[in-house]
């Protein structure tokens, strides 16, 4: 099951708020799990869920909440769902929750959005709305690649199905080489972490992609998985939040 909750936040916009506090969101999650979930989640590598921020002209905040792993979801939607309000002790505010939304799809619902359509869908639309970058021999990139991104997606994506997993180099390889950006409107954006500050990309790009018509369906349900998972490094933390729209 993927999983996916959005909390409205209402916000004073002298506060200033933006997607730089989804750390502090991220704490505030950890305190309404149990202890040893948070604990556990902590020392893990790889992180079942991810979290972002979006501010909108209306003076709300919204937190996007994305999960898929079973077992999470159940401490964490019921934890989050039940909460009113959300006091950030570092900003000394809190925020009144003005409405609530939870998304669920199966797992074959999701796989049938790709596979069960008469064409496969080759076009698509991807935003970054929060801040993205990747680690690349020690350094922060600027610019999305479809290694990059394909090589981010299929390990948290391989850690939710197991059937039709990407777990091979090969068809890993014929993705990546078969996914090309043919538009994009990027800017360098920066992420404030704690103390330290990444600097990464946001805007959108265009993507399409080639080969066979099952290498097309299963490259669809990849990349659009990426609303769940988010795309690149500290998904977790706030950074990667992505919209992936299809374009028929």
């Amino acid at each position: 099951m993927l999983q996916k909750v959005i909390l409205q936040c209402q916000v004073d916009k002298s506060r200033g708020a933006n997607y730089n506090w989804g750390s502090l969101f991220h704490g505030v999650l950890m305190e309404v799990i149990p202890p040893d979930l948070a604990e556990l989640l902590h020392e893990i590598q790889l992180k079942p869920y991810s979290q972002y921020l979006t501010p909108t002209a209306q003076g709300h905040l919204n937190w996007h909440i994305g999960i898929w792993d079973n077992e999470v979801a159940d401490h964490i939607i019921p934890a989050v769902m039940a909460m009113n309000k959300i006091d950030l002790k570092h900003k000394n505010v809190s925020l009144n929750i003005t409405n609530s939304q939870r998304k669920s799809i199966s797992k074959n619902d999701y796989f049938q959005q790709f596979f069960g359509k008469e064409k496969a869908i080759r076009r698509y639309e991807i935003e970054f709305v929060t801040p993205s970058s990747h680690k690349q021999e020690g350094e922060y990139v600027l610019f999305p690649s479809p290694q990059l991104m394909i090589g981010s997606l299929s390990r948290r994506y391989n850690a939710y199905i197991k059937d039709i997993s990407l777990d091979d180099n090969e068809a890993m390889e014929q993705i990546t080489a078969n996914i090309k950006i043919v538009r994009y409107s990027l800017r360098s954006a920066v992420y404030h972490l704690e103390s330290t500050k990444i600097t990464g990309y946001r805007g959108k790009i265009t993507v399409i992609i080639r080969g066979p018509e099952q290498l097309a369906r299963l490259g669809g349900a990849l990349l659009s998985f990426g609303q769940y998972s988010g795309i690149g490094i500290k998904t977790a933390l706030g950074m990667g939040g992505v919209r992936v729209n299809p374009i028929v």
